[in-house]
């Protein structure tokens, strides 16, 4: 009897850890009919208050794509891979354009606070991370230019 339970102990862990995948990769993102079509960064330096960091973008989506199903969820930021930021994006949807996609803008939360580790850097690793029918799946942007202005 205790065989059978250690047995079956096994058995249901070995499920649970096989069937929970927290995130796919680029390469599952390129599968998808997702486009960015850009990403941007940046450092507001200007002088009369504290300074604050950026980042916004587009994606679009194909017409018959429900975008409830299919959003960007997260925004990542990583420095020598570790994550500095993570952010929940707020999605603006802006309209069908002419060749029939949905296009979205996308940014962070403002303000936010700059991380010091962002004054020496020129470039930046972002993660965008969308949800697809409750599945997680990332694409990197790695090396993005981090501009500033004053």
């Amino acid at each position: 009897m205790k065989n059978l339970f250690r047995i079956s102990s096994l058995v249901l862990a070995y499920l649970l850890l096989t069937s929970c995948s927290a995130s796919k990769s680029d390469k599952d993102f390129d599968s998808l009919n997702i486009k960015v079509v850009d990403v941007q960064s940046w450092l507001n330096l200007m002088p009369g208050g504290p300074g604050s960091f950026h980042i916004s973008g587009k994606y679009e989506l194909q017409n018959e794509m429900d975008e409830k199903k299919i959003f960007l969820d997260r925004i990542i930021v990583l420095d020598d891979k570790v994550e500095i930021y993570s952010m929940i994006a707020e999605l603006h949807y802006i309209n069908i354009s002419l060749n029939g996609k949905k296009e979205f803008i996308f940014t962070i939360p403002h303000p936010t606070k700059i991380n010091p580790i962002l004054l020496q850097r020129d470039s930046i690793d972002i993660q965008l991370v969308f949800s697809v029918s409750g599945t997680l799946i990332k694409k990197d942007f790695n090396k993005t230019p981090l501009t500033r202005a004053y």
